[in-house]
C-alpha cells in the first residue's frame, strides 16, 4: 500500500498576510513576538484519495514513530510503502532504530514498512503537498471567520480528515485503479 506522508504547519497569522495603506503612506502594522503554531501529520492514501492527519506539539523523531504506528493500526493487514522527503526527523537515529526493531532482520520484501524518499514540497513526487495547498488555500478564503488559532486548526482538521482527494497528481501513482 502507498501512502504519501508529510507535515504542514499552521502559524496564527499565516491564513492571512496582506495590508492596505495609502500610497506613499508608511503602513505601520504591530509585530508582537507571540506566536501559536500547530503541526500535522498527514497521511494521503495512493489508491483511495483518503487523508488521514494528526497533530503534534511540533515534527520531531518521536512524532513522526508515534504517526507511522498509528498508520499500522490504521491498516492493520498493510504492507506499507510511505513516500516522504528526507526531513531531518524522518531521518534520525530515532526512526531508524523504530524501523530497524519493527523490520527485525527481514529481508526487504516483507518488510511492514518500506520508505521511498522524494524531494522536499515537490508535489510532482509526492501529491500530500498538493492536498496542504488546498487545505490553506480554503482557509485563506475564510480567514475573516476566524477570531481565535483554535478555529484556524479545527476548519483545517476537518477539511482534511477522512477526506477524500482526487486531483491528476495522485492518480498517476495507480491510473487502472482511479478511471
Amino acid at each position: 500500500m502507498l501512502v504519501f506522508l508529510d507535515e504542514c504547519f499552521l502559524l496564527w497569522g499565516d491564513v492571512g498576510g496582506y495590508a492596505w495603506g495609502k500610497r506613499n503612506a508608511r503602513v505601520a502594522v504591530a509585530v508582537g513576538n507571540y506566536k501559536q503554531r500547530q503541526t500535522f501529520y498527514g497521511a494521503l492514501d495512493a489508491l483511495s484519495g483518503e487523508m488521514h492527519l494528526a497533530t503534534y506539539p511540533k515534527a520531531e523523531s518521536a512524532a513522526t514513530t508515534d504517526f507511522l504506528t498509528e498508520l499500522m493500526y490504521r491498516y492493520p493487514k498493510a504492507k506499507l510503502t510511505i513516500c516522504w522527503d528526507n526531513a531531518k526527523w524522518h531521518t534520525g537515529e530515532e526512526v531508524r532504530a523504530f524501523l530497524s526493531r519493527l523490520n527485525d532482520g527481514r529481508p526487504p520484501e516483507e518488510w511492514r514498512i518500506t520508505l521511498f524518499a522524494c524531494a522536499p514540497n515537490d508535489p510532482e513526487q509526492n501529491p500530500i503537498e498538493e492536498v496542504w495547498r488546498q487545505a490553506k488555500t480554503k482557509l485563506r478564503q475564510q480567514r475573516l471567520e476566524a477570531s481565535k488559532f483554535s478555529e484556524v486548526t479545527d476548519a483545517f482538521e476537518a477539511s482534511l480528515e477522512r477526506q477524500v482527494f482526487s486531483f491528476p497528481k495522485r492518480q498517476m501513482y495507480a491510473p487502472s485503479q482511479l478511471a
